[in-house]
């Protein structure tokens, strides 16, 4: 979106896209994952909603392995949007007097362009030599230096003052200089931009309030702004403004942290007059989390829509019991193919397929196959794992069922449409027999994933160890001289899947029992398909603080013509206590983001 023309800034358009509706990043405060990222929206700058039920939507493990005071800004020429923050952990236990004199001289960045995809974090280095911190950084963009200003206090020489550096990327920096200095100790500077003037607020450490400035240039001299209702607020920090909806007052906020009540909000129709006006509890309302600081920025009604269904989306995202999810995209739908679950040992006789246009809200649509009927003639029941390859106009639907003498096979059928009907083949493609024959080394031929490269289709599967085979032409058997067993899977125990990325293939699999709650995916690479793999770490697991317990057997999705994936898998049925027993046949299909770091591996899945 062009938010310039001929490098000026077109205010018209700013008021018109981006005063739809606010999202605020802070964080909570001290206890365990307290200082981390957590985010919420408003529609009017003051009735604010917690997404992703409170809990936290960034992770940092890098640093301090924690972040406070996370701010947001947009390039206003790329629209790309910066999450900048404090590297400190107070949780870690070195305490405040650690964090000053000896703390991270680094801020912590992750960029988004759709706020539901973001980068891996990363730390950059901006505080001098003798800084003993770096603390609440905030940037503005400076049109004169086609540039950010970022600002952020530090401590050197017992004093806290302000510094600052300028980025266009967020990733290299300009020397870092002295921007502010007082009499006493300054901390926690935001700036605004109105009309023309840049108006600073800052904390005065000393007597914990607020100090207002006004400069007609960034780098300029800043001359103080009486205000009563500053003046005589006490115990406040963290200042952050924004525009309200009607595009001329604006509102100011304020943590209260001396008296733990949190953010406070105030009204001013012209920030030259410094006049403030506190509003009253029942004009506002900050949600359910305790904020602390933070940042505000105006987003468009689009975004604002995509966070909610995003982030405060409700898996699991199918509705009743499913398991084993398959994920697939094409022309706009997203399609999800899973075992029917519920049933006494995994005996479902039925696949279904679901639709979906955002990816996250499903509809049930036609049974597949029933493998209990003759449309399924080798097979007796017991459907399980499905997945779904695309070659030509043809579909291709693997599946697994039992044989009449209670072997578990991989079958296939084929179909016109992603939706069927689907129709299988006379006899299983794949069987214990075969395994035999051909020296392959597992307990079951069951958990089929397809992998495609160069015009060629590969069927990985197996139980206890894995095994991969090129399909034949004809996408219904496979190749027997191309099997072999791929090496190198730790704690392998089903369900391995295979993408490439930059040259090198990512193999996931889920290990321990699906039955047990710490069933779990692990991660590797490789330079070939067949392996030796190289273990990296665990990729999907529970998180038995939230009640998610069982995290497996997945399926990863790329987007077409992007670099952005989706993982979808199951768990145990919730709540909880619903199923005392049997919670391995009781699951339920959640979907989350996957993404990777900057050296090109995966990062572990947040399970939302």
């Amino acid at each position: 979106m062009q938010m310039y023309e001929d490098n000026i800034f077109r205010k018209e358009l700013e008021d018109e896209v981006f005063m739809a509706a606010y999202l605020f990043a802070h964080f909570i405060g001290e206890g365990k994952n307290g200082e981390q990222v957590y985010f919420s929206v408003s529609k009017d700058g003051l009735h604010w909603k917690d997404l992703n039920d409170g809990n936290p939507v960034l992770l940092s493990q890098t640093g301090t392995c924690g972040v406070r005071d996370p701010f947001l800004v947009r390039h206003p020429l790329t629209g790309t949007v910066y999450l900048i923050a404090t590297d400190l952990r107070i949780e870690a236990g070195k305490g405040w007097e650690a964090a000053q004199e000896k703390g991270s001289r680094s801020i912590i960045v992750w960029e988004t362009d759709d706020f539901v995809h973001w980068s891996k974090e990363r730390s950059c280095e901006v505080g001098i030599p003798a800084a003993g911190c770096v603390w609440a950084p905030e940037a503005v963009f400076d049109r004169e230096k086609d540039a950010f200003l970022v600002f952020f206090a530090s401590k050197v020489s017992g004093k806290h003052r302000i510094y600052a550096a300028y980025t266009k990327d967020f990733e290299q920096f300009s020397d870092t200089f002295l921007y502010m200095e007082k009499e006493k100790d300054v901390i926690d500077t935001t700036i605004l931009e109105d009309n023309g003037l840049y108006y600073r607020i800052s904390k005065d450490e000393t007597d914990k309030r607020l100090m207002m400035e006004r400069s007609d240039s960034l780098t300029g001299e800043f001359v103080r702004i009486d205000s009563p209702v500053l003046d005589d607020l006490v115990g406040v920090e963290g200042p952050e403004g924004y525009r309200m909806p009607d595009g001329r007052t604006w509102c100011l906020i304020a943590d209260q942290f001396q008296t733990g009540k949190g953010y406070l909000p105030m009204l001013a129709e012209d920030l030259a007059s410094g006049s403030f006006r506190i509003l009253s509890p029942h004009e506002y309302d900050m949600g359910k989390t305790k904020k602390r600081h933070g940042g505000i920025l105006q987003i468009t009604d689009e975004e604002y829509q995509r966070l909610l269904t995003w982030y405060d989306r409700k898996n699991p995202v199918l509705e009743g019991l499913y398991a084993d999810p398959e994920l697939y995209y094409e022309d706009g739908t997203f399609y999800l193919y899973p075992t029917t679950d519920g049933y006494p040992h995994w005996s479902g006789d039925e696949f279904y397929v679901f639709t979906s246009k955002d990816g996250i809200h499903f509809e049930k649509g036609a049974r597949i196959l029933d493998v209990s009927s003759d449309q399924v003639l080798w097979a007796v029941g017991s459907a399980w794992a499905p997945c779904i390859a695309k070659k030509g106009s043809r579909y291709y639907f693997y599946f697994c069922a039992k044989n009449q003498e209670g072997t578990t096979c991989i079958g296939a059928a084929v179909a016109s449409s992603p939706t069927g009907p689907f129709i299988a083949m006379d006899a299983p493609m794949v069987t214990m027999e075969m395994m035999g024959r051909n020296g392959i080394r597992m307990s079951q031929t069951i958990d089929p994933s397809v992998y495609q490269e160069d015009g060629d289709y590969y069927l990985l599967f197996g139980n206890g160890e894995a095994a991969v085979a090129r399909l034949s032409d004809d996408m219904v058997h496979i190749e027997e001289d191309t099997l072999q067993n791929i090496r190198g899977l730790k704690d392998f125990r089903e369900a391995v899947t295979v993408l490439k990325r930059n040259g090198m293939y990512h193999f996931t699999w889920s290990c321990d029992d699906t039955g047990s709650e710490d069933y779990h995916v692990n991660y590797g690479v490789s330079d070939s398909l067949y392996g030796p793999v190289t273990f990296i770490n665990t990729v999907l697991e529970k998180d038995a603080a939230r009640d998610i317990l069982g995290t497996g057997h997945h399926s990863i999705m790329k987007m077409p013509e992007t670099d952005q994936y989706r993982i979808a898998y199951h768990r145990f049925g919730t709540p909880l206590d619903q199923y005392q027993e049997g919670k391995g046949w009781h699951r339920e299909v959640c979907v989350a983001p996957l993404m990777f770091d900057e050296d090109g591996f995966m990062l572990p899945v947040m399970v939302l």
